[in-house]
């Protein structure tokens, strides 16, 4: 039975139980995930599913259950068994569903090549080859893989919406370990696309470079000092205090920035986007989780918070609209609020230009330990980090092993200067600019 025979089903049988609100929300994916190590495919992994997850009203509470299996009798287990679910809720909240008639914008969706499982093994090996040939600092224990995914999705309801969307991606990665006496250094690159159009020597020529630039890398002096933060370092600390933007933690107190839309949070010179249909992103659907329309915004605007992110119920919850932000982790996950493609809008200078300004001080490349070090709640973070002084206005040594901490709140306050060099990973939604701190306290020796 395919999907849409199946929500027929499932649709007449929730009209025979009575009931008047509900919605079915379907997920068909497909991906291969090929590694490669010491010259050979050490690992692979291929999986095709599909899943639905059925949501109703009954007895004023909302419900749920999930299925892989596609037949009339579980149409009808399923309508039961969430009709079930539904009876056990206690707690009040507001049972919202997309209405209907509402106005979407078209999606491009990124499209990626059909490769055959041999071809991505190939690519992967001579990924790994390339790095390995680039320097005989590169040692045995480097790696390369690549990777695929393709999705369609459907969403149905009770209101009359109809909607389905498509989601493709693609990624080469060179996980590079470089040796030069006692002194390792490791690095990671990828880059995103048809894994059979993607540039392996640029790739891996980028790769290697970053891991010896990154040797003879010691801890700096202990202090305060202006900070630039590479795009990589500063897309990391975007993704890991995303949450606090979000309505659904604001309203439950999670987040400090409840009650400030409007106001002067940030450096002038501080935009922050919420863009579903970003060109770069793999991410692209014109509709969110709840069949709400996905829309670009401005989360942050010259400084001053314009909007948090919401779904139906923490929009209703803050007397204000959805935005768009539902999210499903999975088909059976429960509804979050999420950001769409989350990055800060880039400036003019460049990053050399950036490092003019700050004459001496750090350079950021690399921040670690987020989900132990870092609170989106307080907004206070405490990083294991790595990178480069800055000497005269210019990157000069190696530093490794020093830590910073801060306020994210705070540190975006003191942001002075944004660079051009925008990097977005498109397999996570997030992307950032090199920044130029004022000031940072760093731990090192």
């Amino acid at each position: 039975m395919n999907y849409q025979e199946f929500k027929d089903k499932v649709f007449e049988r929730a009209c025979a139980c009575g009931l008047t609100e509900y919605e079915l929300y379907y997920m068909r994916s497909r991906s291969s995930d090929i590694g490669a190590f010491e010259g050979e495919v050490k690992g692979f992994s291929s999986s095709e599913d599909a899943a639905a997850c059925f949501r109703c009203v009954y007895r004023g509470h909302i419900g749920s259950a999930s299925t892989s299996l596609f037949t009339e009798d579980e149409a009808e287990r399923l309508v039961a068994h969430t009709m079930e679910n539904a009876s056990c809720i206690e707690k009040d909240e507001p049972v919202l569903f997309c209405k209907g008639g509402l106005v979407y914008e078209k999606a491009e969706p990124r499209m990626v090549s059909e490769v055959s499982t041999a071809q991505m093994a190939e690519l992967a090996k001579r990924e790994l080859k390339l790095c390995r040939d680039a320097d005989r600092r590169v040692t045995g224990n480097s790696e390369a893989g690549t990777w695929t995914s393709h999705s369609e999705i459907c969403l149905d309801n009770s209101n009359g919406v109809h909607l389905t969307g498509e989601l493709h991606a693609g990624a080469v990665f060179a996980q590079v370990v470089a040796k030069d006496g006692e002194d390792v250094s490791s690095e990671y690159g990828f880059r995103c696309g048809s894994v059979d159009q993607i540039d392996l020597e640029e790739l891996a020529r980028e790769t290697v470079q970053k891991a010896l630039d990154s040797l003879g890398a010691s801890a700096p002096d202990s202090g305060v000092c202006p900070a630039v933060i590479a795009p990589e370092a500063m897309t990391s600390l975007l993704a890991a205090f995303s949450p606090a933007f979000s309505g659904e933690n604001a309203v439950n107190g999670l987040s400090l920035l409840k009650g400030k839309e409007g106001t002067k949070i940030a450096s002038d010179c501080v935009t922050i986007m919420d863009n579903p249909f970003y060109e770069e992103s793999f991410r692209q659907i014109p509709f969110d989780g709840e069949g709400m329309p996905a829309r670009c915004k401005a989360v942050i605007e010259n400084g001053t918070l314009k909007t948090l992110l919401y779904d139906l119920a923490s929009a209703a919850r803050a007397g204000t609209e959805s935005t768009g932000n539902a999210s499903r982790m999975s088909v059976s996950s429960p509804i979050s609020v999420q950001p769409t493609n989350f990055y800060l809008r880039p400036g003019t200078v460049t990053a050399e230009e950036i490092c003019a300004i700050a004459k001496d001080g750090i350079l950021i490349t690399g921040v670690q330990g987020l989900h132990a070090g870092a609170s989106f709640v307080s907004g206070d973070f405490s990083l294991q980090s790595s990178g480069f002084l800055i000497r005269n206005g210019r990157k000069d040594r190696p530093v490794k092993s020093f830590t910073i901490a801060g306020n994210f709140f705070e540190l975006l306050k003191k942001v002075t200067a944004v660079g051009n060099d925008m990097k977005f990973n498109s397999m996570r939604g997030f992307g950032s600019p090199s920044l130029l701190v004022k000031e940072i306290a760093v731990s090192g020796k």
